[in-house]
């Protein structure tokens, strides 16, 4: 996968629920803390729902090819977040793509379980754009069918509560669902499900 083709990928994905930062003074600045020159891109998106929060949520594209590549990459990810201001520093999130499958599969679980600095997420295999954005927070929900049912907890867990009250219909789990969504916490999230 191409660091072009993954940026172009998530412009589609986001266009409907996030918009890019206006101002790029600070993608610059948290570009030039890279030393290394990496081959990289900078994604600074809050939620199109909620226009007065002035937050944003800071997603680092690196494409590597080699590993040794990664120790900068997460030097940069450290610069980066030394940087960013409170809460943004807990919305930062690197993704990290290769050409030429750097990483095995078990190489790639092990670095995205390792949370110091921000949440990872690292390519496997020849996976490409649309499952890699999938796995992020980025993803939208998915419509309750047999077939997601298996694969998306959410779906399994409102089902399985359907079916155990009956109040738990199709318009409260959207309304439950649009409350995952949100960027909501604590009171504002319980009022927006009563």
């Amino acid at each position: 996968m191409k660091l072009e083709e993954l940026s172009s990928y998530m412009d589609r994905v986001i266009e409907q629920r996030f918009e890019k930062e206006s101002s790029i003074d600070i993608s610059k600045h948290l570009s030039a803390l890279d030393e290394q020159k990496l081959d990289k891109q900078i994604f600074r998106l809050k939620r199109k729902n909620k226009p007065e929060l002035k937050t944003y949520r800071t997603f680092l594209l690196v494409q590597i090819n080699e590993t040794e590549t990664l120790k900068n990459a997460l030097q940069w990810v450290a610069a980066v977040k030394n940087s960013l201001t409170d809460p943004e520093t807990s919305d930062l999130y690197l993704i990290v793509i290769s050409e030429n499958d750097v990483f095995t599969i078990d190489e790639s679980m092990r670095i995205e379980a390792t949370e110091s600095f921000c949440k990872k997420y690292v390519q496997r295999g020849d996976e490409n754009p649309e499952s890699l954005i999938k796995r992020t927070c980025l993803a939208n929900f998915s419509v309750i069918s047999e077939d997601t049912i298996q694969i998306d907890p959410v779906n399994t867990v409102f089902l399985k509560t359907q079916q155990e009250f009956s109040w738990f219909d199709a318009p409260v789990q959207q309304i439950w669902k649009e409350a995952f969504n949100s960027d909501d916490n604590g009171n504002e999230l319980l009022e927006r499900i009563r």
